[in-house]
Formats: structure tokens, sequence, C-alpha cells
């Protein structure tokens, strides 16, 4: 007998928002790792030519720490946006029974 708040427990569950957040993941990490390091590369080489001064050095590595630092944060989100898609698949999936129980005929 089916419960009032699940009527049929074998029905298949339609993809939600993770259908739609999994496609973009992969361009998402690489946009994420990519750009910041253009934006780094990009302040190393528009310095004038010469040695550069300690402030300028300074600031140049500074500008390294922060897109790396922004690379690994984007990873990470990546990574945890990743993980719940994964997540909630494997939830939304067909449930298993055993081999005496019959799914109810509708």
């Amino acid at each position: 007998m089916p419960s009032r708040y699940h009527p049929n427990p074998f029905r298949p569950v339609q993809p939600g928002m993770e259908a739609v957040l999994t496609p973009w993941l992969i361009p998402a990490y690489f946009a994420g790792i990519g750009l910041p390091g253009l934006g780094a590369l990009w302040f190393h080489l528009r310095q004038p030519p010469g040695g550069p001064t300690m402030a300028e050095l300074k600031f140049l590595h500074v500008v390294d720490m922060m897109a790396f630092g922004l690379a690994v944060f984007d990873a990470m989100a990546v990574l945890t946006v990743a993980l719940g898609c994964m997540i909630v698949t494997l939830m939304k999936a067909r449930p298993r029974h055993a081999d005496a129980m019959h799914p109810p005929e509708e």
C-alpha cells in the first residue's frame, strides 16, 4: 500500500538543476584556472624593458599569489558543485529491489 507522501516510490524522478550544471563543470574549471593565469601573465608581459624595480617585483609577486589563490578557489568550488551533482544524481536513480519484490502494477 503506497503511503500518502510518496504515492509511487518506483516512479522515475525527473532531472533537476544537476542536469543543467553538469555540462558546465569542465568549462568552468578550465576558465577558472586559466583566466587568473592569463591575468597574471598579462601583468608580467606589460612590464617595461629592463629589470623591474623592487616595488614592481613585489607587485608581481602579489599578483602571482592572488592568481594562484583564485585558481585554487575556483577549482575547489567546481569540485564541490560536481560532488553535489553526483550525489543528487545517484540519489535520484531508480531504486534497486530484492528478487522477491516486484514493483506494483500501475
